[in-house]
């Protein structure tokens, strides 16, 4: 009866543990499949909040990128700049070597802004052939500099198509974050800048208005 009761015992027990096993393996497959997919919605984030063809922020990244900035130079006294830049005669271009000449300038442009810029900076596609730059922890003086040599690189570096040197330029206009000031007044005065820069006879940078 003893032999009996201890055979009935372990077959319990060796069954508790083959359940244990069970549920911990199922356990950290639920676990893989919960990490996958937070991985995938992540990446879904990712490319929702990017531009497909130049690889930048879109619009709607600009929005969560500049209102984490502005949160942040606001909580360290930090400053904060913007630069807008616009390809000057970007239509010309397109209607002369065609519009896929025309992405690739815009491929260019992007290509030696991520040369020139910091990894803490934001480049973003905000439309067309416009282009919004958020710098961190730069003021205005800072920006221009930026701006200036961004400028002169591009001038220096022009694009090849199908054996064709075609020269680049833009306008921009550049506003540093002022107190009380939200992420769409900032960008406001920032494009106004850049506008005032065009009609000025492009190719040249202003500073906006306080």
């Amino acid at each position: 009866e003893v032999s009996t009761l201890l055979n009935t015992v372990l077959s319990i027990t060796s069954s508790m543990h083959a359940t244990v096993d069970a549920s911990h393996s199922e356990l950290v497959r639920t676990r893989e499949s919960i990490d996958q997919l937070r991985g995938e919605l992540q990446q879904s984030r990712e490319w929702m909040q990017q531009d497909p063809l130049t690889g930048m922020q879109n619009r709607r990244g600009m929005e969560i990128a500049l209102g984490r900035e502005l949160a942040r130079a606001r909580r360290s006294g930090s400053a904060l700049s913007v630069a807008m830049l616009d390809i000057d005669h970007f239509k010309k271009l397109n209607d002369t070597y065609g519009h896929p000449a025309g992405d690739c300038a815009l491929v260019h442009l992007c290509d030696i802004a991520k040369s020139i810029l910091r990894e803490s900076d934001i480049m973003v596609r905000y439309g067309g052939d416009d282009f919004l730059l958020v710098l961190p922890e730069t003021d205005r003086n800072g920006t221009l500099l930026v701006i200036d040599r961004l400028k002169v690189v591009v001038q220096k570096t022009p694009l090849i198509y199908e054996g064709s040197r075609i020269a680049l330029s833009f306008s921009a206009g550049v506003a540093q974050l002022q107190a009380g000031e939200n992420p769409a007044a900032l960008v406001l005065r920032a494009d106004r800048a850049m506008l005032q820069a065009k009609s000025a006879g492009r190719d040249t940078i202003r500073q906006a208005e306080a």
